[in-house]
C-alpha cells in the first residue's frame, strides 16, 4: 500500500538449507573435477623416428617426457621435450638442436619448477660428442645450456638433482682411457668436481647415479672385455666429495658360461639398501642369443640379499626400476620372449622379495619398448619408450598411464600376461680396486635452435575417468568389495553417464 512501508518475507529454513546444499555440491563438484585424469596409451611423433627415453611425473600432476627426434629440429636428429597434461594431451613441446646428432637421455623437474636436461650433443662442444645440460624454465625456454667434454667422445646416461640444489652427472668418457666420468655441478651449472672411475686396459660403461641419503652417491653400470662378450655388473659407493667408499663387482651365474651383465638401473631403498636391474647374457642356443633380465638386491654394504632372472628364450631386458609404495618393486624394458611382435614392451611388478606380483607386455607385431618407468601419486605408473607397431611412421614416442594393477581400459587390446617365475640366482661378488682421476674440463656455452612442434597426441586407447568415478575408485574403498558383476555394471553405467 502506497506511503506504507513493505514488509520482506524472510526466508525460509528450507530455502537457506537448498542455498547451502546447492554451494556445497558445487564445491564438491569442483574439488573432484581435478581428481579426473584417467589412464590411456598415446604415441607422439612425425615422419621419421622419435624415442622417449625419459619421463617423470610433475608438481602439477602431468608429466615431463624427453628424448630424441629425426622428425623435427634443425638437424640430424634433435633433443625432443614434450610437457604433458595429465590427460596425455600436449601443454607445450619443443626441439633443441644444431646442424648435427643431438639427444636427451634423461629429464628431471627442478625446484623452481623448470626442468634439467642431459644428453650428448655432436652440434656443439670440443670433441665429437659431448655431453650438453639444458636448464629450462617452466614453460620450456632456455635459461642455460652448456657442453662439457674433451677431444674425443663422452656422453651422459643420468643426472639427478642434488640436495644442495645442484646436479650429479654420470656418464663415460673416452677421452683417456673410456672410464666412467661423473661431474658434480653447481645450481648455475659450473663444475664442483669431476672425476674418472675406471682400469686400464679393461672397458667400463656407466649407467645410472643416485645421490644417497648420506649425501653421498650409488653408481651401477659393467666392466670387462667387450671385444670377448664378457663383462660383470659394477657397483660403486661414493662419499660425497667423490672418493670411493666401496666397489664391487657381481657376476651372474646364468644356464651357461658367464657372459656379458650390465646393470642399467639402480636405486638406494628404504632399508638403506640398493635394487639393481638389466641384463645378463646367458650365451647362444642354436644361434638365438639368450639374455635374461635381471635384479639384484643389495645391503648397504654391497653385500648381496638377493639375486633374480626373469626371461624366456630371447632377449630381455630390464632398463628402469624402482622401489613403490607397498615395498616392492616395479620394473620396465623390453622383451622378444613374449608378446605379439618382435619384441614388447615388458613390465613387472614384484613383491618385496623379487617374486612376481603381475607381469605384462604391450605391443603390436612391430616393435617396442620401454626406457623409464615411475610410480604415479595415484598408485598407478606411468611408462615412456618407443613402438614401432603405432602411430605415424618408424618409431614414435609412446607413454603409457597404467593402473596399479598394469591395465590400462577393455578397449586397449595389445596388452598380454606373461608367466615368469623370478629364478633364484647365484653371483660371483668381488672387491675391485679402480683408478680414479680428477679431470679437467671447462664448461662451454651453446647456442641450440630451439623450435616450437607441432604434434598432436595419438590415443590408442583408454579410459575417461569420470570424476564421481574417480572420487570413488580412491576415497569409497567399498566399492572394491562388491561382486565383480556389480562393480562392473557400475563401471559401465558411470562411463556412460558421465563419458
Amino acid at each position: 500500500m502506497e506511503g506504507e512501508d513493505m514488509k520482506l518475507c524472510p526466508k525460509s529454513p528450507i530455502s537457506v538449507l537448498y542455498l547451502v546444499s546447492y554451494t556445497l555440491f558445487f564445491v564438491f563438484l569442483v574439488f573432484i573435477s581435478r581428481l579426473s585424469y584417467g589412464q590411456w596409451a598415446a604415441t607422439y611423433g612425425g615422419g621419421s623416428d622419435d624415442w622417449a627415453y625419459s619421463i617423470q611425473q610433475t608438481r602439477d600432476g602431468g608429466y615431463i617426457v624427453a628424448g630424441e627426434t629425426k622428425s623435427f629440429g634443425a638437424g640430424l636428429e634433435d633433443v625432443w621435450v614434450l610437457k604433458l597434461n595429465p590427460d596425455g594431451g600436449i601443454a607445450w613441446q619443443k626441439s633443441f638442436g644444431g646442424v648435427s646428432t643431438d639427444r636427451a637421455s634423461t629429464i628431471q623437474q627442478t625446484i623452481d619448477g623448470g626442468y634439467i636436461v642431459a644428453g650428448g650433443t655432436a652440434s656443439y662442444g670440443a670433441g665429437n660428442f659431448d655431453i650438453w645440460i639444458l636448464k629450462l624454465s617452466p614453460d620450456g625456454n632456455v635459461m642455460v645450456q652448456n657442453t662439457y667434454g674433451g677431444d674425443n667422445y663422452e656422453d651422459v646416461r643420468s643426472i639427478q638433482l642434488t640436495s644442495d640444489g645442484g646436479y650429479i652427472v654420470a656418464g663415460g668418457t673416452q677421452s683417456g682411457e673410456g672410464d666412467f666420468w661423473i661431474l658434480k655441478l653447481n645450481p648455475d651449472g659450473s663444475i664442483a668436481w669431476q672425476k674418472t672411475y675406471g682400469s686400464p686396459d679393461v672397458a667400463e660403461a656407466l649407467r645410472s647415479i643416485q645421490q644417497t641419503s648420506d649425501g653421498g652417491y650409488i653408481v651401477s653400470g659393467s666392466t670387462g672385455d667387450y671385444s670377448s662378450g664378457e663383462s660383470d655388473l659394477w657397483v660403486l659407493k661414493l662419499n660425497p666429495d667423490g672418493s670411493v667408499q666401496w666397489q664391487k663387482s657381481y657376476g651372474v651365474i646364468g644356464e651357461e658360461a658367464l657372459s656379458g651383465d650390465d646393470a642399467l638401473a639402480i636405486q638406494q631403498t628404504r632399508d638403506g639398501g640398493y635394487i639393481v636391474a638389466g641384463e645378463t647374457g646367458c650365451g647362444k642356443s642354436f644361434g638365438v642369443e639368450k639374455v635374461d633380465a635381471f635384479v639384484l638386491k643389495l645391503n648397504s654394504d654391497g653385500s648381496v640379499a638377493w639375486l633374480k632372472r626373469y626371461g624366456g628364450a630371447k632377449r630381455d631386458s630390464i632398463l628402469s626400476i624402482q622401489q613403490t609404495k607397498d615395498n616392492g618393486y616395479i620394473a620396465a624394458g623390453s622383451t622378444a620372449s613374449f608378446g605379439a611382435g618382435a619384441e614388447d614392451l615388458w613390465v613387472l611388478k614384484l613383491n618385496p622379495d623379487g617374486s612376481v606380483a603381475w607381469q605384462k607386455t604391450y605391443g603390436g607385431e612391430g616393435q617396442e619398448g620401454a626406457y623409464a618407468i615411475q610410480q604415479t601419486t595415484d598408485g598407478g605408473y606411468i611408462v615412456a619408450g618407443r613402438t614401432k607397431s603405432f602411430g605415424a611412421a618408424g618409431f614414435d614416442f609412446w607413454v603409457l598411464k597404467l593402473k596399479p594393477d598394469g591395465t590400462i581400459a577393455r578397449s586397449c587390446n595389445f596388452i598380454r600376461d606373461t608367466n615368469v617365475s623370478g629364478i633364484k640366482s647365484n653371483t660371483v661378488v668381488q672387491d675391485t680396486s679402480t683408478n680414479m682421476g680428477d679431470t679437467n674440463i671447462t664448461p662451454q656455452g651453446s647456442s641450440a635452435t630451439v623450435q616450437v612442434t607441432k604434434v598432436s597426441p595419438n590415443f590408442i586407447c583408454g579410459e575417461k575417468m569420470s570424476p564421481l568415478k574417480q572420487f570413488l575408485k580412491r576415497y569409497w574403498h567399498g566399492a572394491k568389495s562388491l561382486p565383480k558383476q556389480t562393480y562392473e555394471t557400475l563401471d559401465d553405467f558411470m562411463n556412460m553417464i558421465f563419458g
